[in-house]
């Protein structure tokens, strides 16, 4: 599901640029079944050329930090050149606590650019 801006229906998740809050729209909230139930997934493919992209990724770890267990997956999705020179998305994952701390800790784009650089799964 396209998660669309400012809608009644829509997940916001705060995040802060310079001390005020804000909300960011994660682009995609995905639902998938398996034999126990629903799974809910949150992905939010974001361009890193943008002003607010390390902003959003924080936002988006304190977010994971407290609702983690609640989703599948919870995931900042970047696409850019491997090594083998073709583009390819790559995923933080923010379940996984040590990229959370890694990425609530960060106080910069090129910071954040080298956590994709580091601990990005690249999905082919």
């Amino acid at each position: 599901m396209r998660n669309l801006d400012r809608k009644k229906w829509s997940l916001e998740i705060p995040y802060e640029v310079g001390g005020v809050t804000t909300s960011m729209f994660p682009d995609l909230v995905v639902v998938r079944a398996d034999a126990q139930g629903y799974i809910f997934d949150i992905l939010e493919p974001h361009d890193p050329s943008r002003k607010d992209n390390y902003p959003k990724a924080v936002g988006l770890a304190k977010f994971a930090e407290k609702h983690w267990d609640k989703f599948g997956r919870i995931q900042l999705i970047r696409l850019k050149k491997g090594v083998d020179g073709r583009e390819h998305f790559y995923r933080l994952d923010m379940a996984k606590a040590t990229v959370r701390n890694k990425v609530r800790g960060i106080t910069s784009n090129e910071e954040l650019d080298r956590i994709f650089d580091t601990d990005a799964e690249r999905e082919d």
